[in-house]
């Protein structure tokens, strides 16, 4: 009965960001709690020339972290939503507010059991990117190497189980009260949501990850993984040399890149 009542009004909460977007189609589609729906469309926004999946994204951007990634991975279920819709939650971004390098600070040197002065010779609490599960600072480690460090958000595992308990409630439901949705699988969908998400907040599988992939392209020129320090990578710290690279996104700069390896070789 609590847990029913406490998603209850954090469903409420759902769709009410949605309604401030004119997103509700996916609650009404799935069919939960049809009153409550009916209620929260008196707080709908009005007169939105947005794409439904362009609403769709900046509520679920509104909603936080664990929707972020929600919305991220629906844009792999075509099957779930259209196409169009899909479409714009792959272009969902991740960005989130930074929280503060002394929190960062704090920790590392709980994770790491050491001093961060003990840890790096300089470490600059302004983060150069902030994400939806970690930001990343620039360090330079005390033996003189440059490094990123990659810490994840204070509380940000307390969140997700949160908000996935409200996943599973909502599968739950919709498996239950809406026989034609039975075989997208619900519940299943969300526990391999659930799964990736705790891989990705143990930040010693993506090193582990990381590391293997820069062994697969050990004798590939033209790739290179930045190498872990795993003397300061733990569960919720990640220590990885600072390299200079082309974002894989930059086609252009790749291309260019290309061809100009194409012409030293042939020189």
């Amino acid at each position: 009965m609590f847990r029913a009542l406490r998603n209850s009004w954090r469903l409420l909460r759902l769709a009410l960001s949605f309604a401030r977007q004119d997103a509700l189609f996916p609650l009404e589609i799935l069919g939960i709690a049809p009153a409550l729906i009916a209620w929260v469309r008196l707080f709908r926004s009005r007169r939105d020339r947005r794409r439904p999946g362009e609403r769709l994204a900046a509520a679920l951007q509104d909603m936080g972290p664990s929707f972020i990634k929600l919305g991220q991975a629906l844009s792999t279920r075509a099957d779930l939503l259209s196409e169009e819709v899909a479409a714009d939650l792959a272009r969902l971004q991740d960005h989130l507010p930074a929280f503060p390098g002394s929190e960062a600070r704090a920790t590392i040197e709980r994770e790491l059991g050491q001093p961060i002065d003990a840890l790096f010779a300089s470490f600059d609490d302004q983060p150069v990117a902030a994400a939806s599960i970690a930001q990343v600072h620039f360090a330079v480690t005390t033996d003189g190497r440059d490094v990123a460090v990659k810490v994840l958000r204070p509380g940000i595992d307390a969140a997700f189980r949160r908000d996935l308990d409200l996943f599973y409630w909502m599968a739950e439901l919709v498996e239950r009260t809406q026989p034609r949705f039975r075989r997208l699988k619900p519940v299943e969908s969300v526990r391999a949501f659930a799964d990736v998400v705790r891989i990705e907040m143990d930040l010693r599988m993506e090193a582990a990850a990381a590391e293997e992939l820069g062994e697969n392209f050990r004798d590939d020129p033209r790739y290179r993984a930045p190498a872990i320090d795993w003397d300061r990578t733990a569960e919720r710290v990640l220590t990885l040399e600072r390299v200079v690279g082309t974002p894989i996104g930059d086609r252009e700069a790749i291309v260019r890149s290309e061809e100009h390896t194409s012409e030293l070789q042939s020189h």
